[in-house]
């Protein structure tokens, strides 16, 4: 649902060209997925508007668009001809939509300086509690627990569950790449070694099936098939050490995925394109 308290930034736009009709091919172009589609028209309503803080939002709409399509160097080219159109005038959405392309881009240090950014031009405190989750959330991707938690130290809001999602990151230990490695010798250990016990099954069946074949081909002296054998168990069996190896990744990175996501919420910031041309912002749960 929708929280009644998402942050309006300005009330209707003051020009008769910004009526719903301009951007209704924007908003279905929107609605149909394509993004790319939907920024380039939200960006010829930028261009064709005279009032500097109105194209201005028009061309954070064409950003946001840009950000939903993963197009993060698209999206801040966008961000910057706000800041050029109108410095001031949409400060918070624009940190709040460069904290978000520098996530998607794996930029962690970016991030947390624009989810700080936000956290100052805030202005009520569901969204310093959001900027907060977000700081902190990019310091963890950064495996700077401490920074972590500093970002939530003084923050508003209800982060109880946020601040263990942290403890219970740095109370347990990543897996050694080179552990399950070692362990892959032993096919199927290395799986086991980082919970994936479907893959140590696995491994450890089509092993033992392919040595049980090698032996009964050896015995029948039927080499040829003995040769096949032969090369595709030694393909599972460099897997099984390999896979350990991977599958220490695997868990660190879906254990940092885990507290990451716990970190955040389910608390989403986004636009309100059904109030277009009234631009807001509103949280959704």
């Amino acid at each position: 649902m929708k929280n009644a308290m998402g942050w309006l930034f300005c009330a209707f736009f003051a020009c008769a060209t910004f009526a719903a009709e301009p951007a209704r091919l924007a908003l279905e172009l929107d609605a149909e997925g394509r993004r790319e589609a939907a920024a380039i028209e939200f960006r010829r309503l930028a261009l064709a508007d005279e009032n500097a803080e109105n194209a201005a939002r028009w061309f954070w709409l064409a950003a946001y668009e840009y950000a939903q399509g993963q197009e993060g160097e698209r999206s801040n080219r966008m961000l910057d001809r706000v800041e050029d159109a109108a410095p001031l005038a949409l400060s918070a959405p624009v940190a709040w939509l460069r904290a978000e392309n520098a996530m998607q881009d794996k930029d962690w240090a970016s991030a947390a300086f624009h989810f700080d950014s936000l956290q100052l031009k805030a202005d009520g405190d569901d969204v310093r509690e959001f900027a907060a989750r977000g700081s902190a959330a990019a310091r963890l991707r950064e495996q700077d627990v401490a920074g972590a938690r500093r970002a939530l130290a003084d923050a508003p809001g209800e982060l109880g569950s946020a601040r263990a999602a942290i403890d219970r990151y740095a109370g347990r230990r990543d897996k050694k790449p080179w552990v399950g490695g070692v362990l892959g010798i032993v096919p199927g250990l290395g799986y086991l070694y980082s919970g994936e016990y479907a893959n140590a099954a696995r491994s450890i069946i089509l092993n033992s099936l392919f040595l049980w074949g090698m032996a009964e081909t050896a015995a029948d002296e039927d080499w040829g098939v003995f040769a096949v054998l032969t090369f595709a168990e030694f393909t599972w069996y460099s897997g099984s050490i390999y896979g350990g190896i991977d599958a220490a990744h695997r868990h660190n990175e879906r254990r940092l995925d885990e507290g990451v996501r716990e970190i955040r919420g389910e608390k989403k910031w986004r636009p309100d394109l059904a109030q277009v041309p009234v631009f807001s912002l509103t949280f959704e749960f």
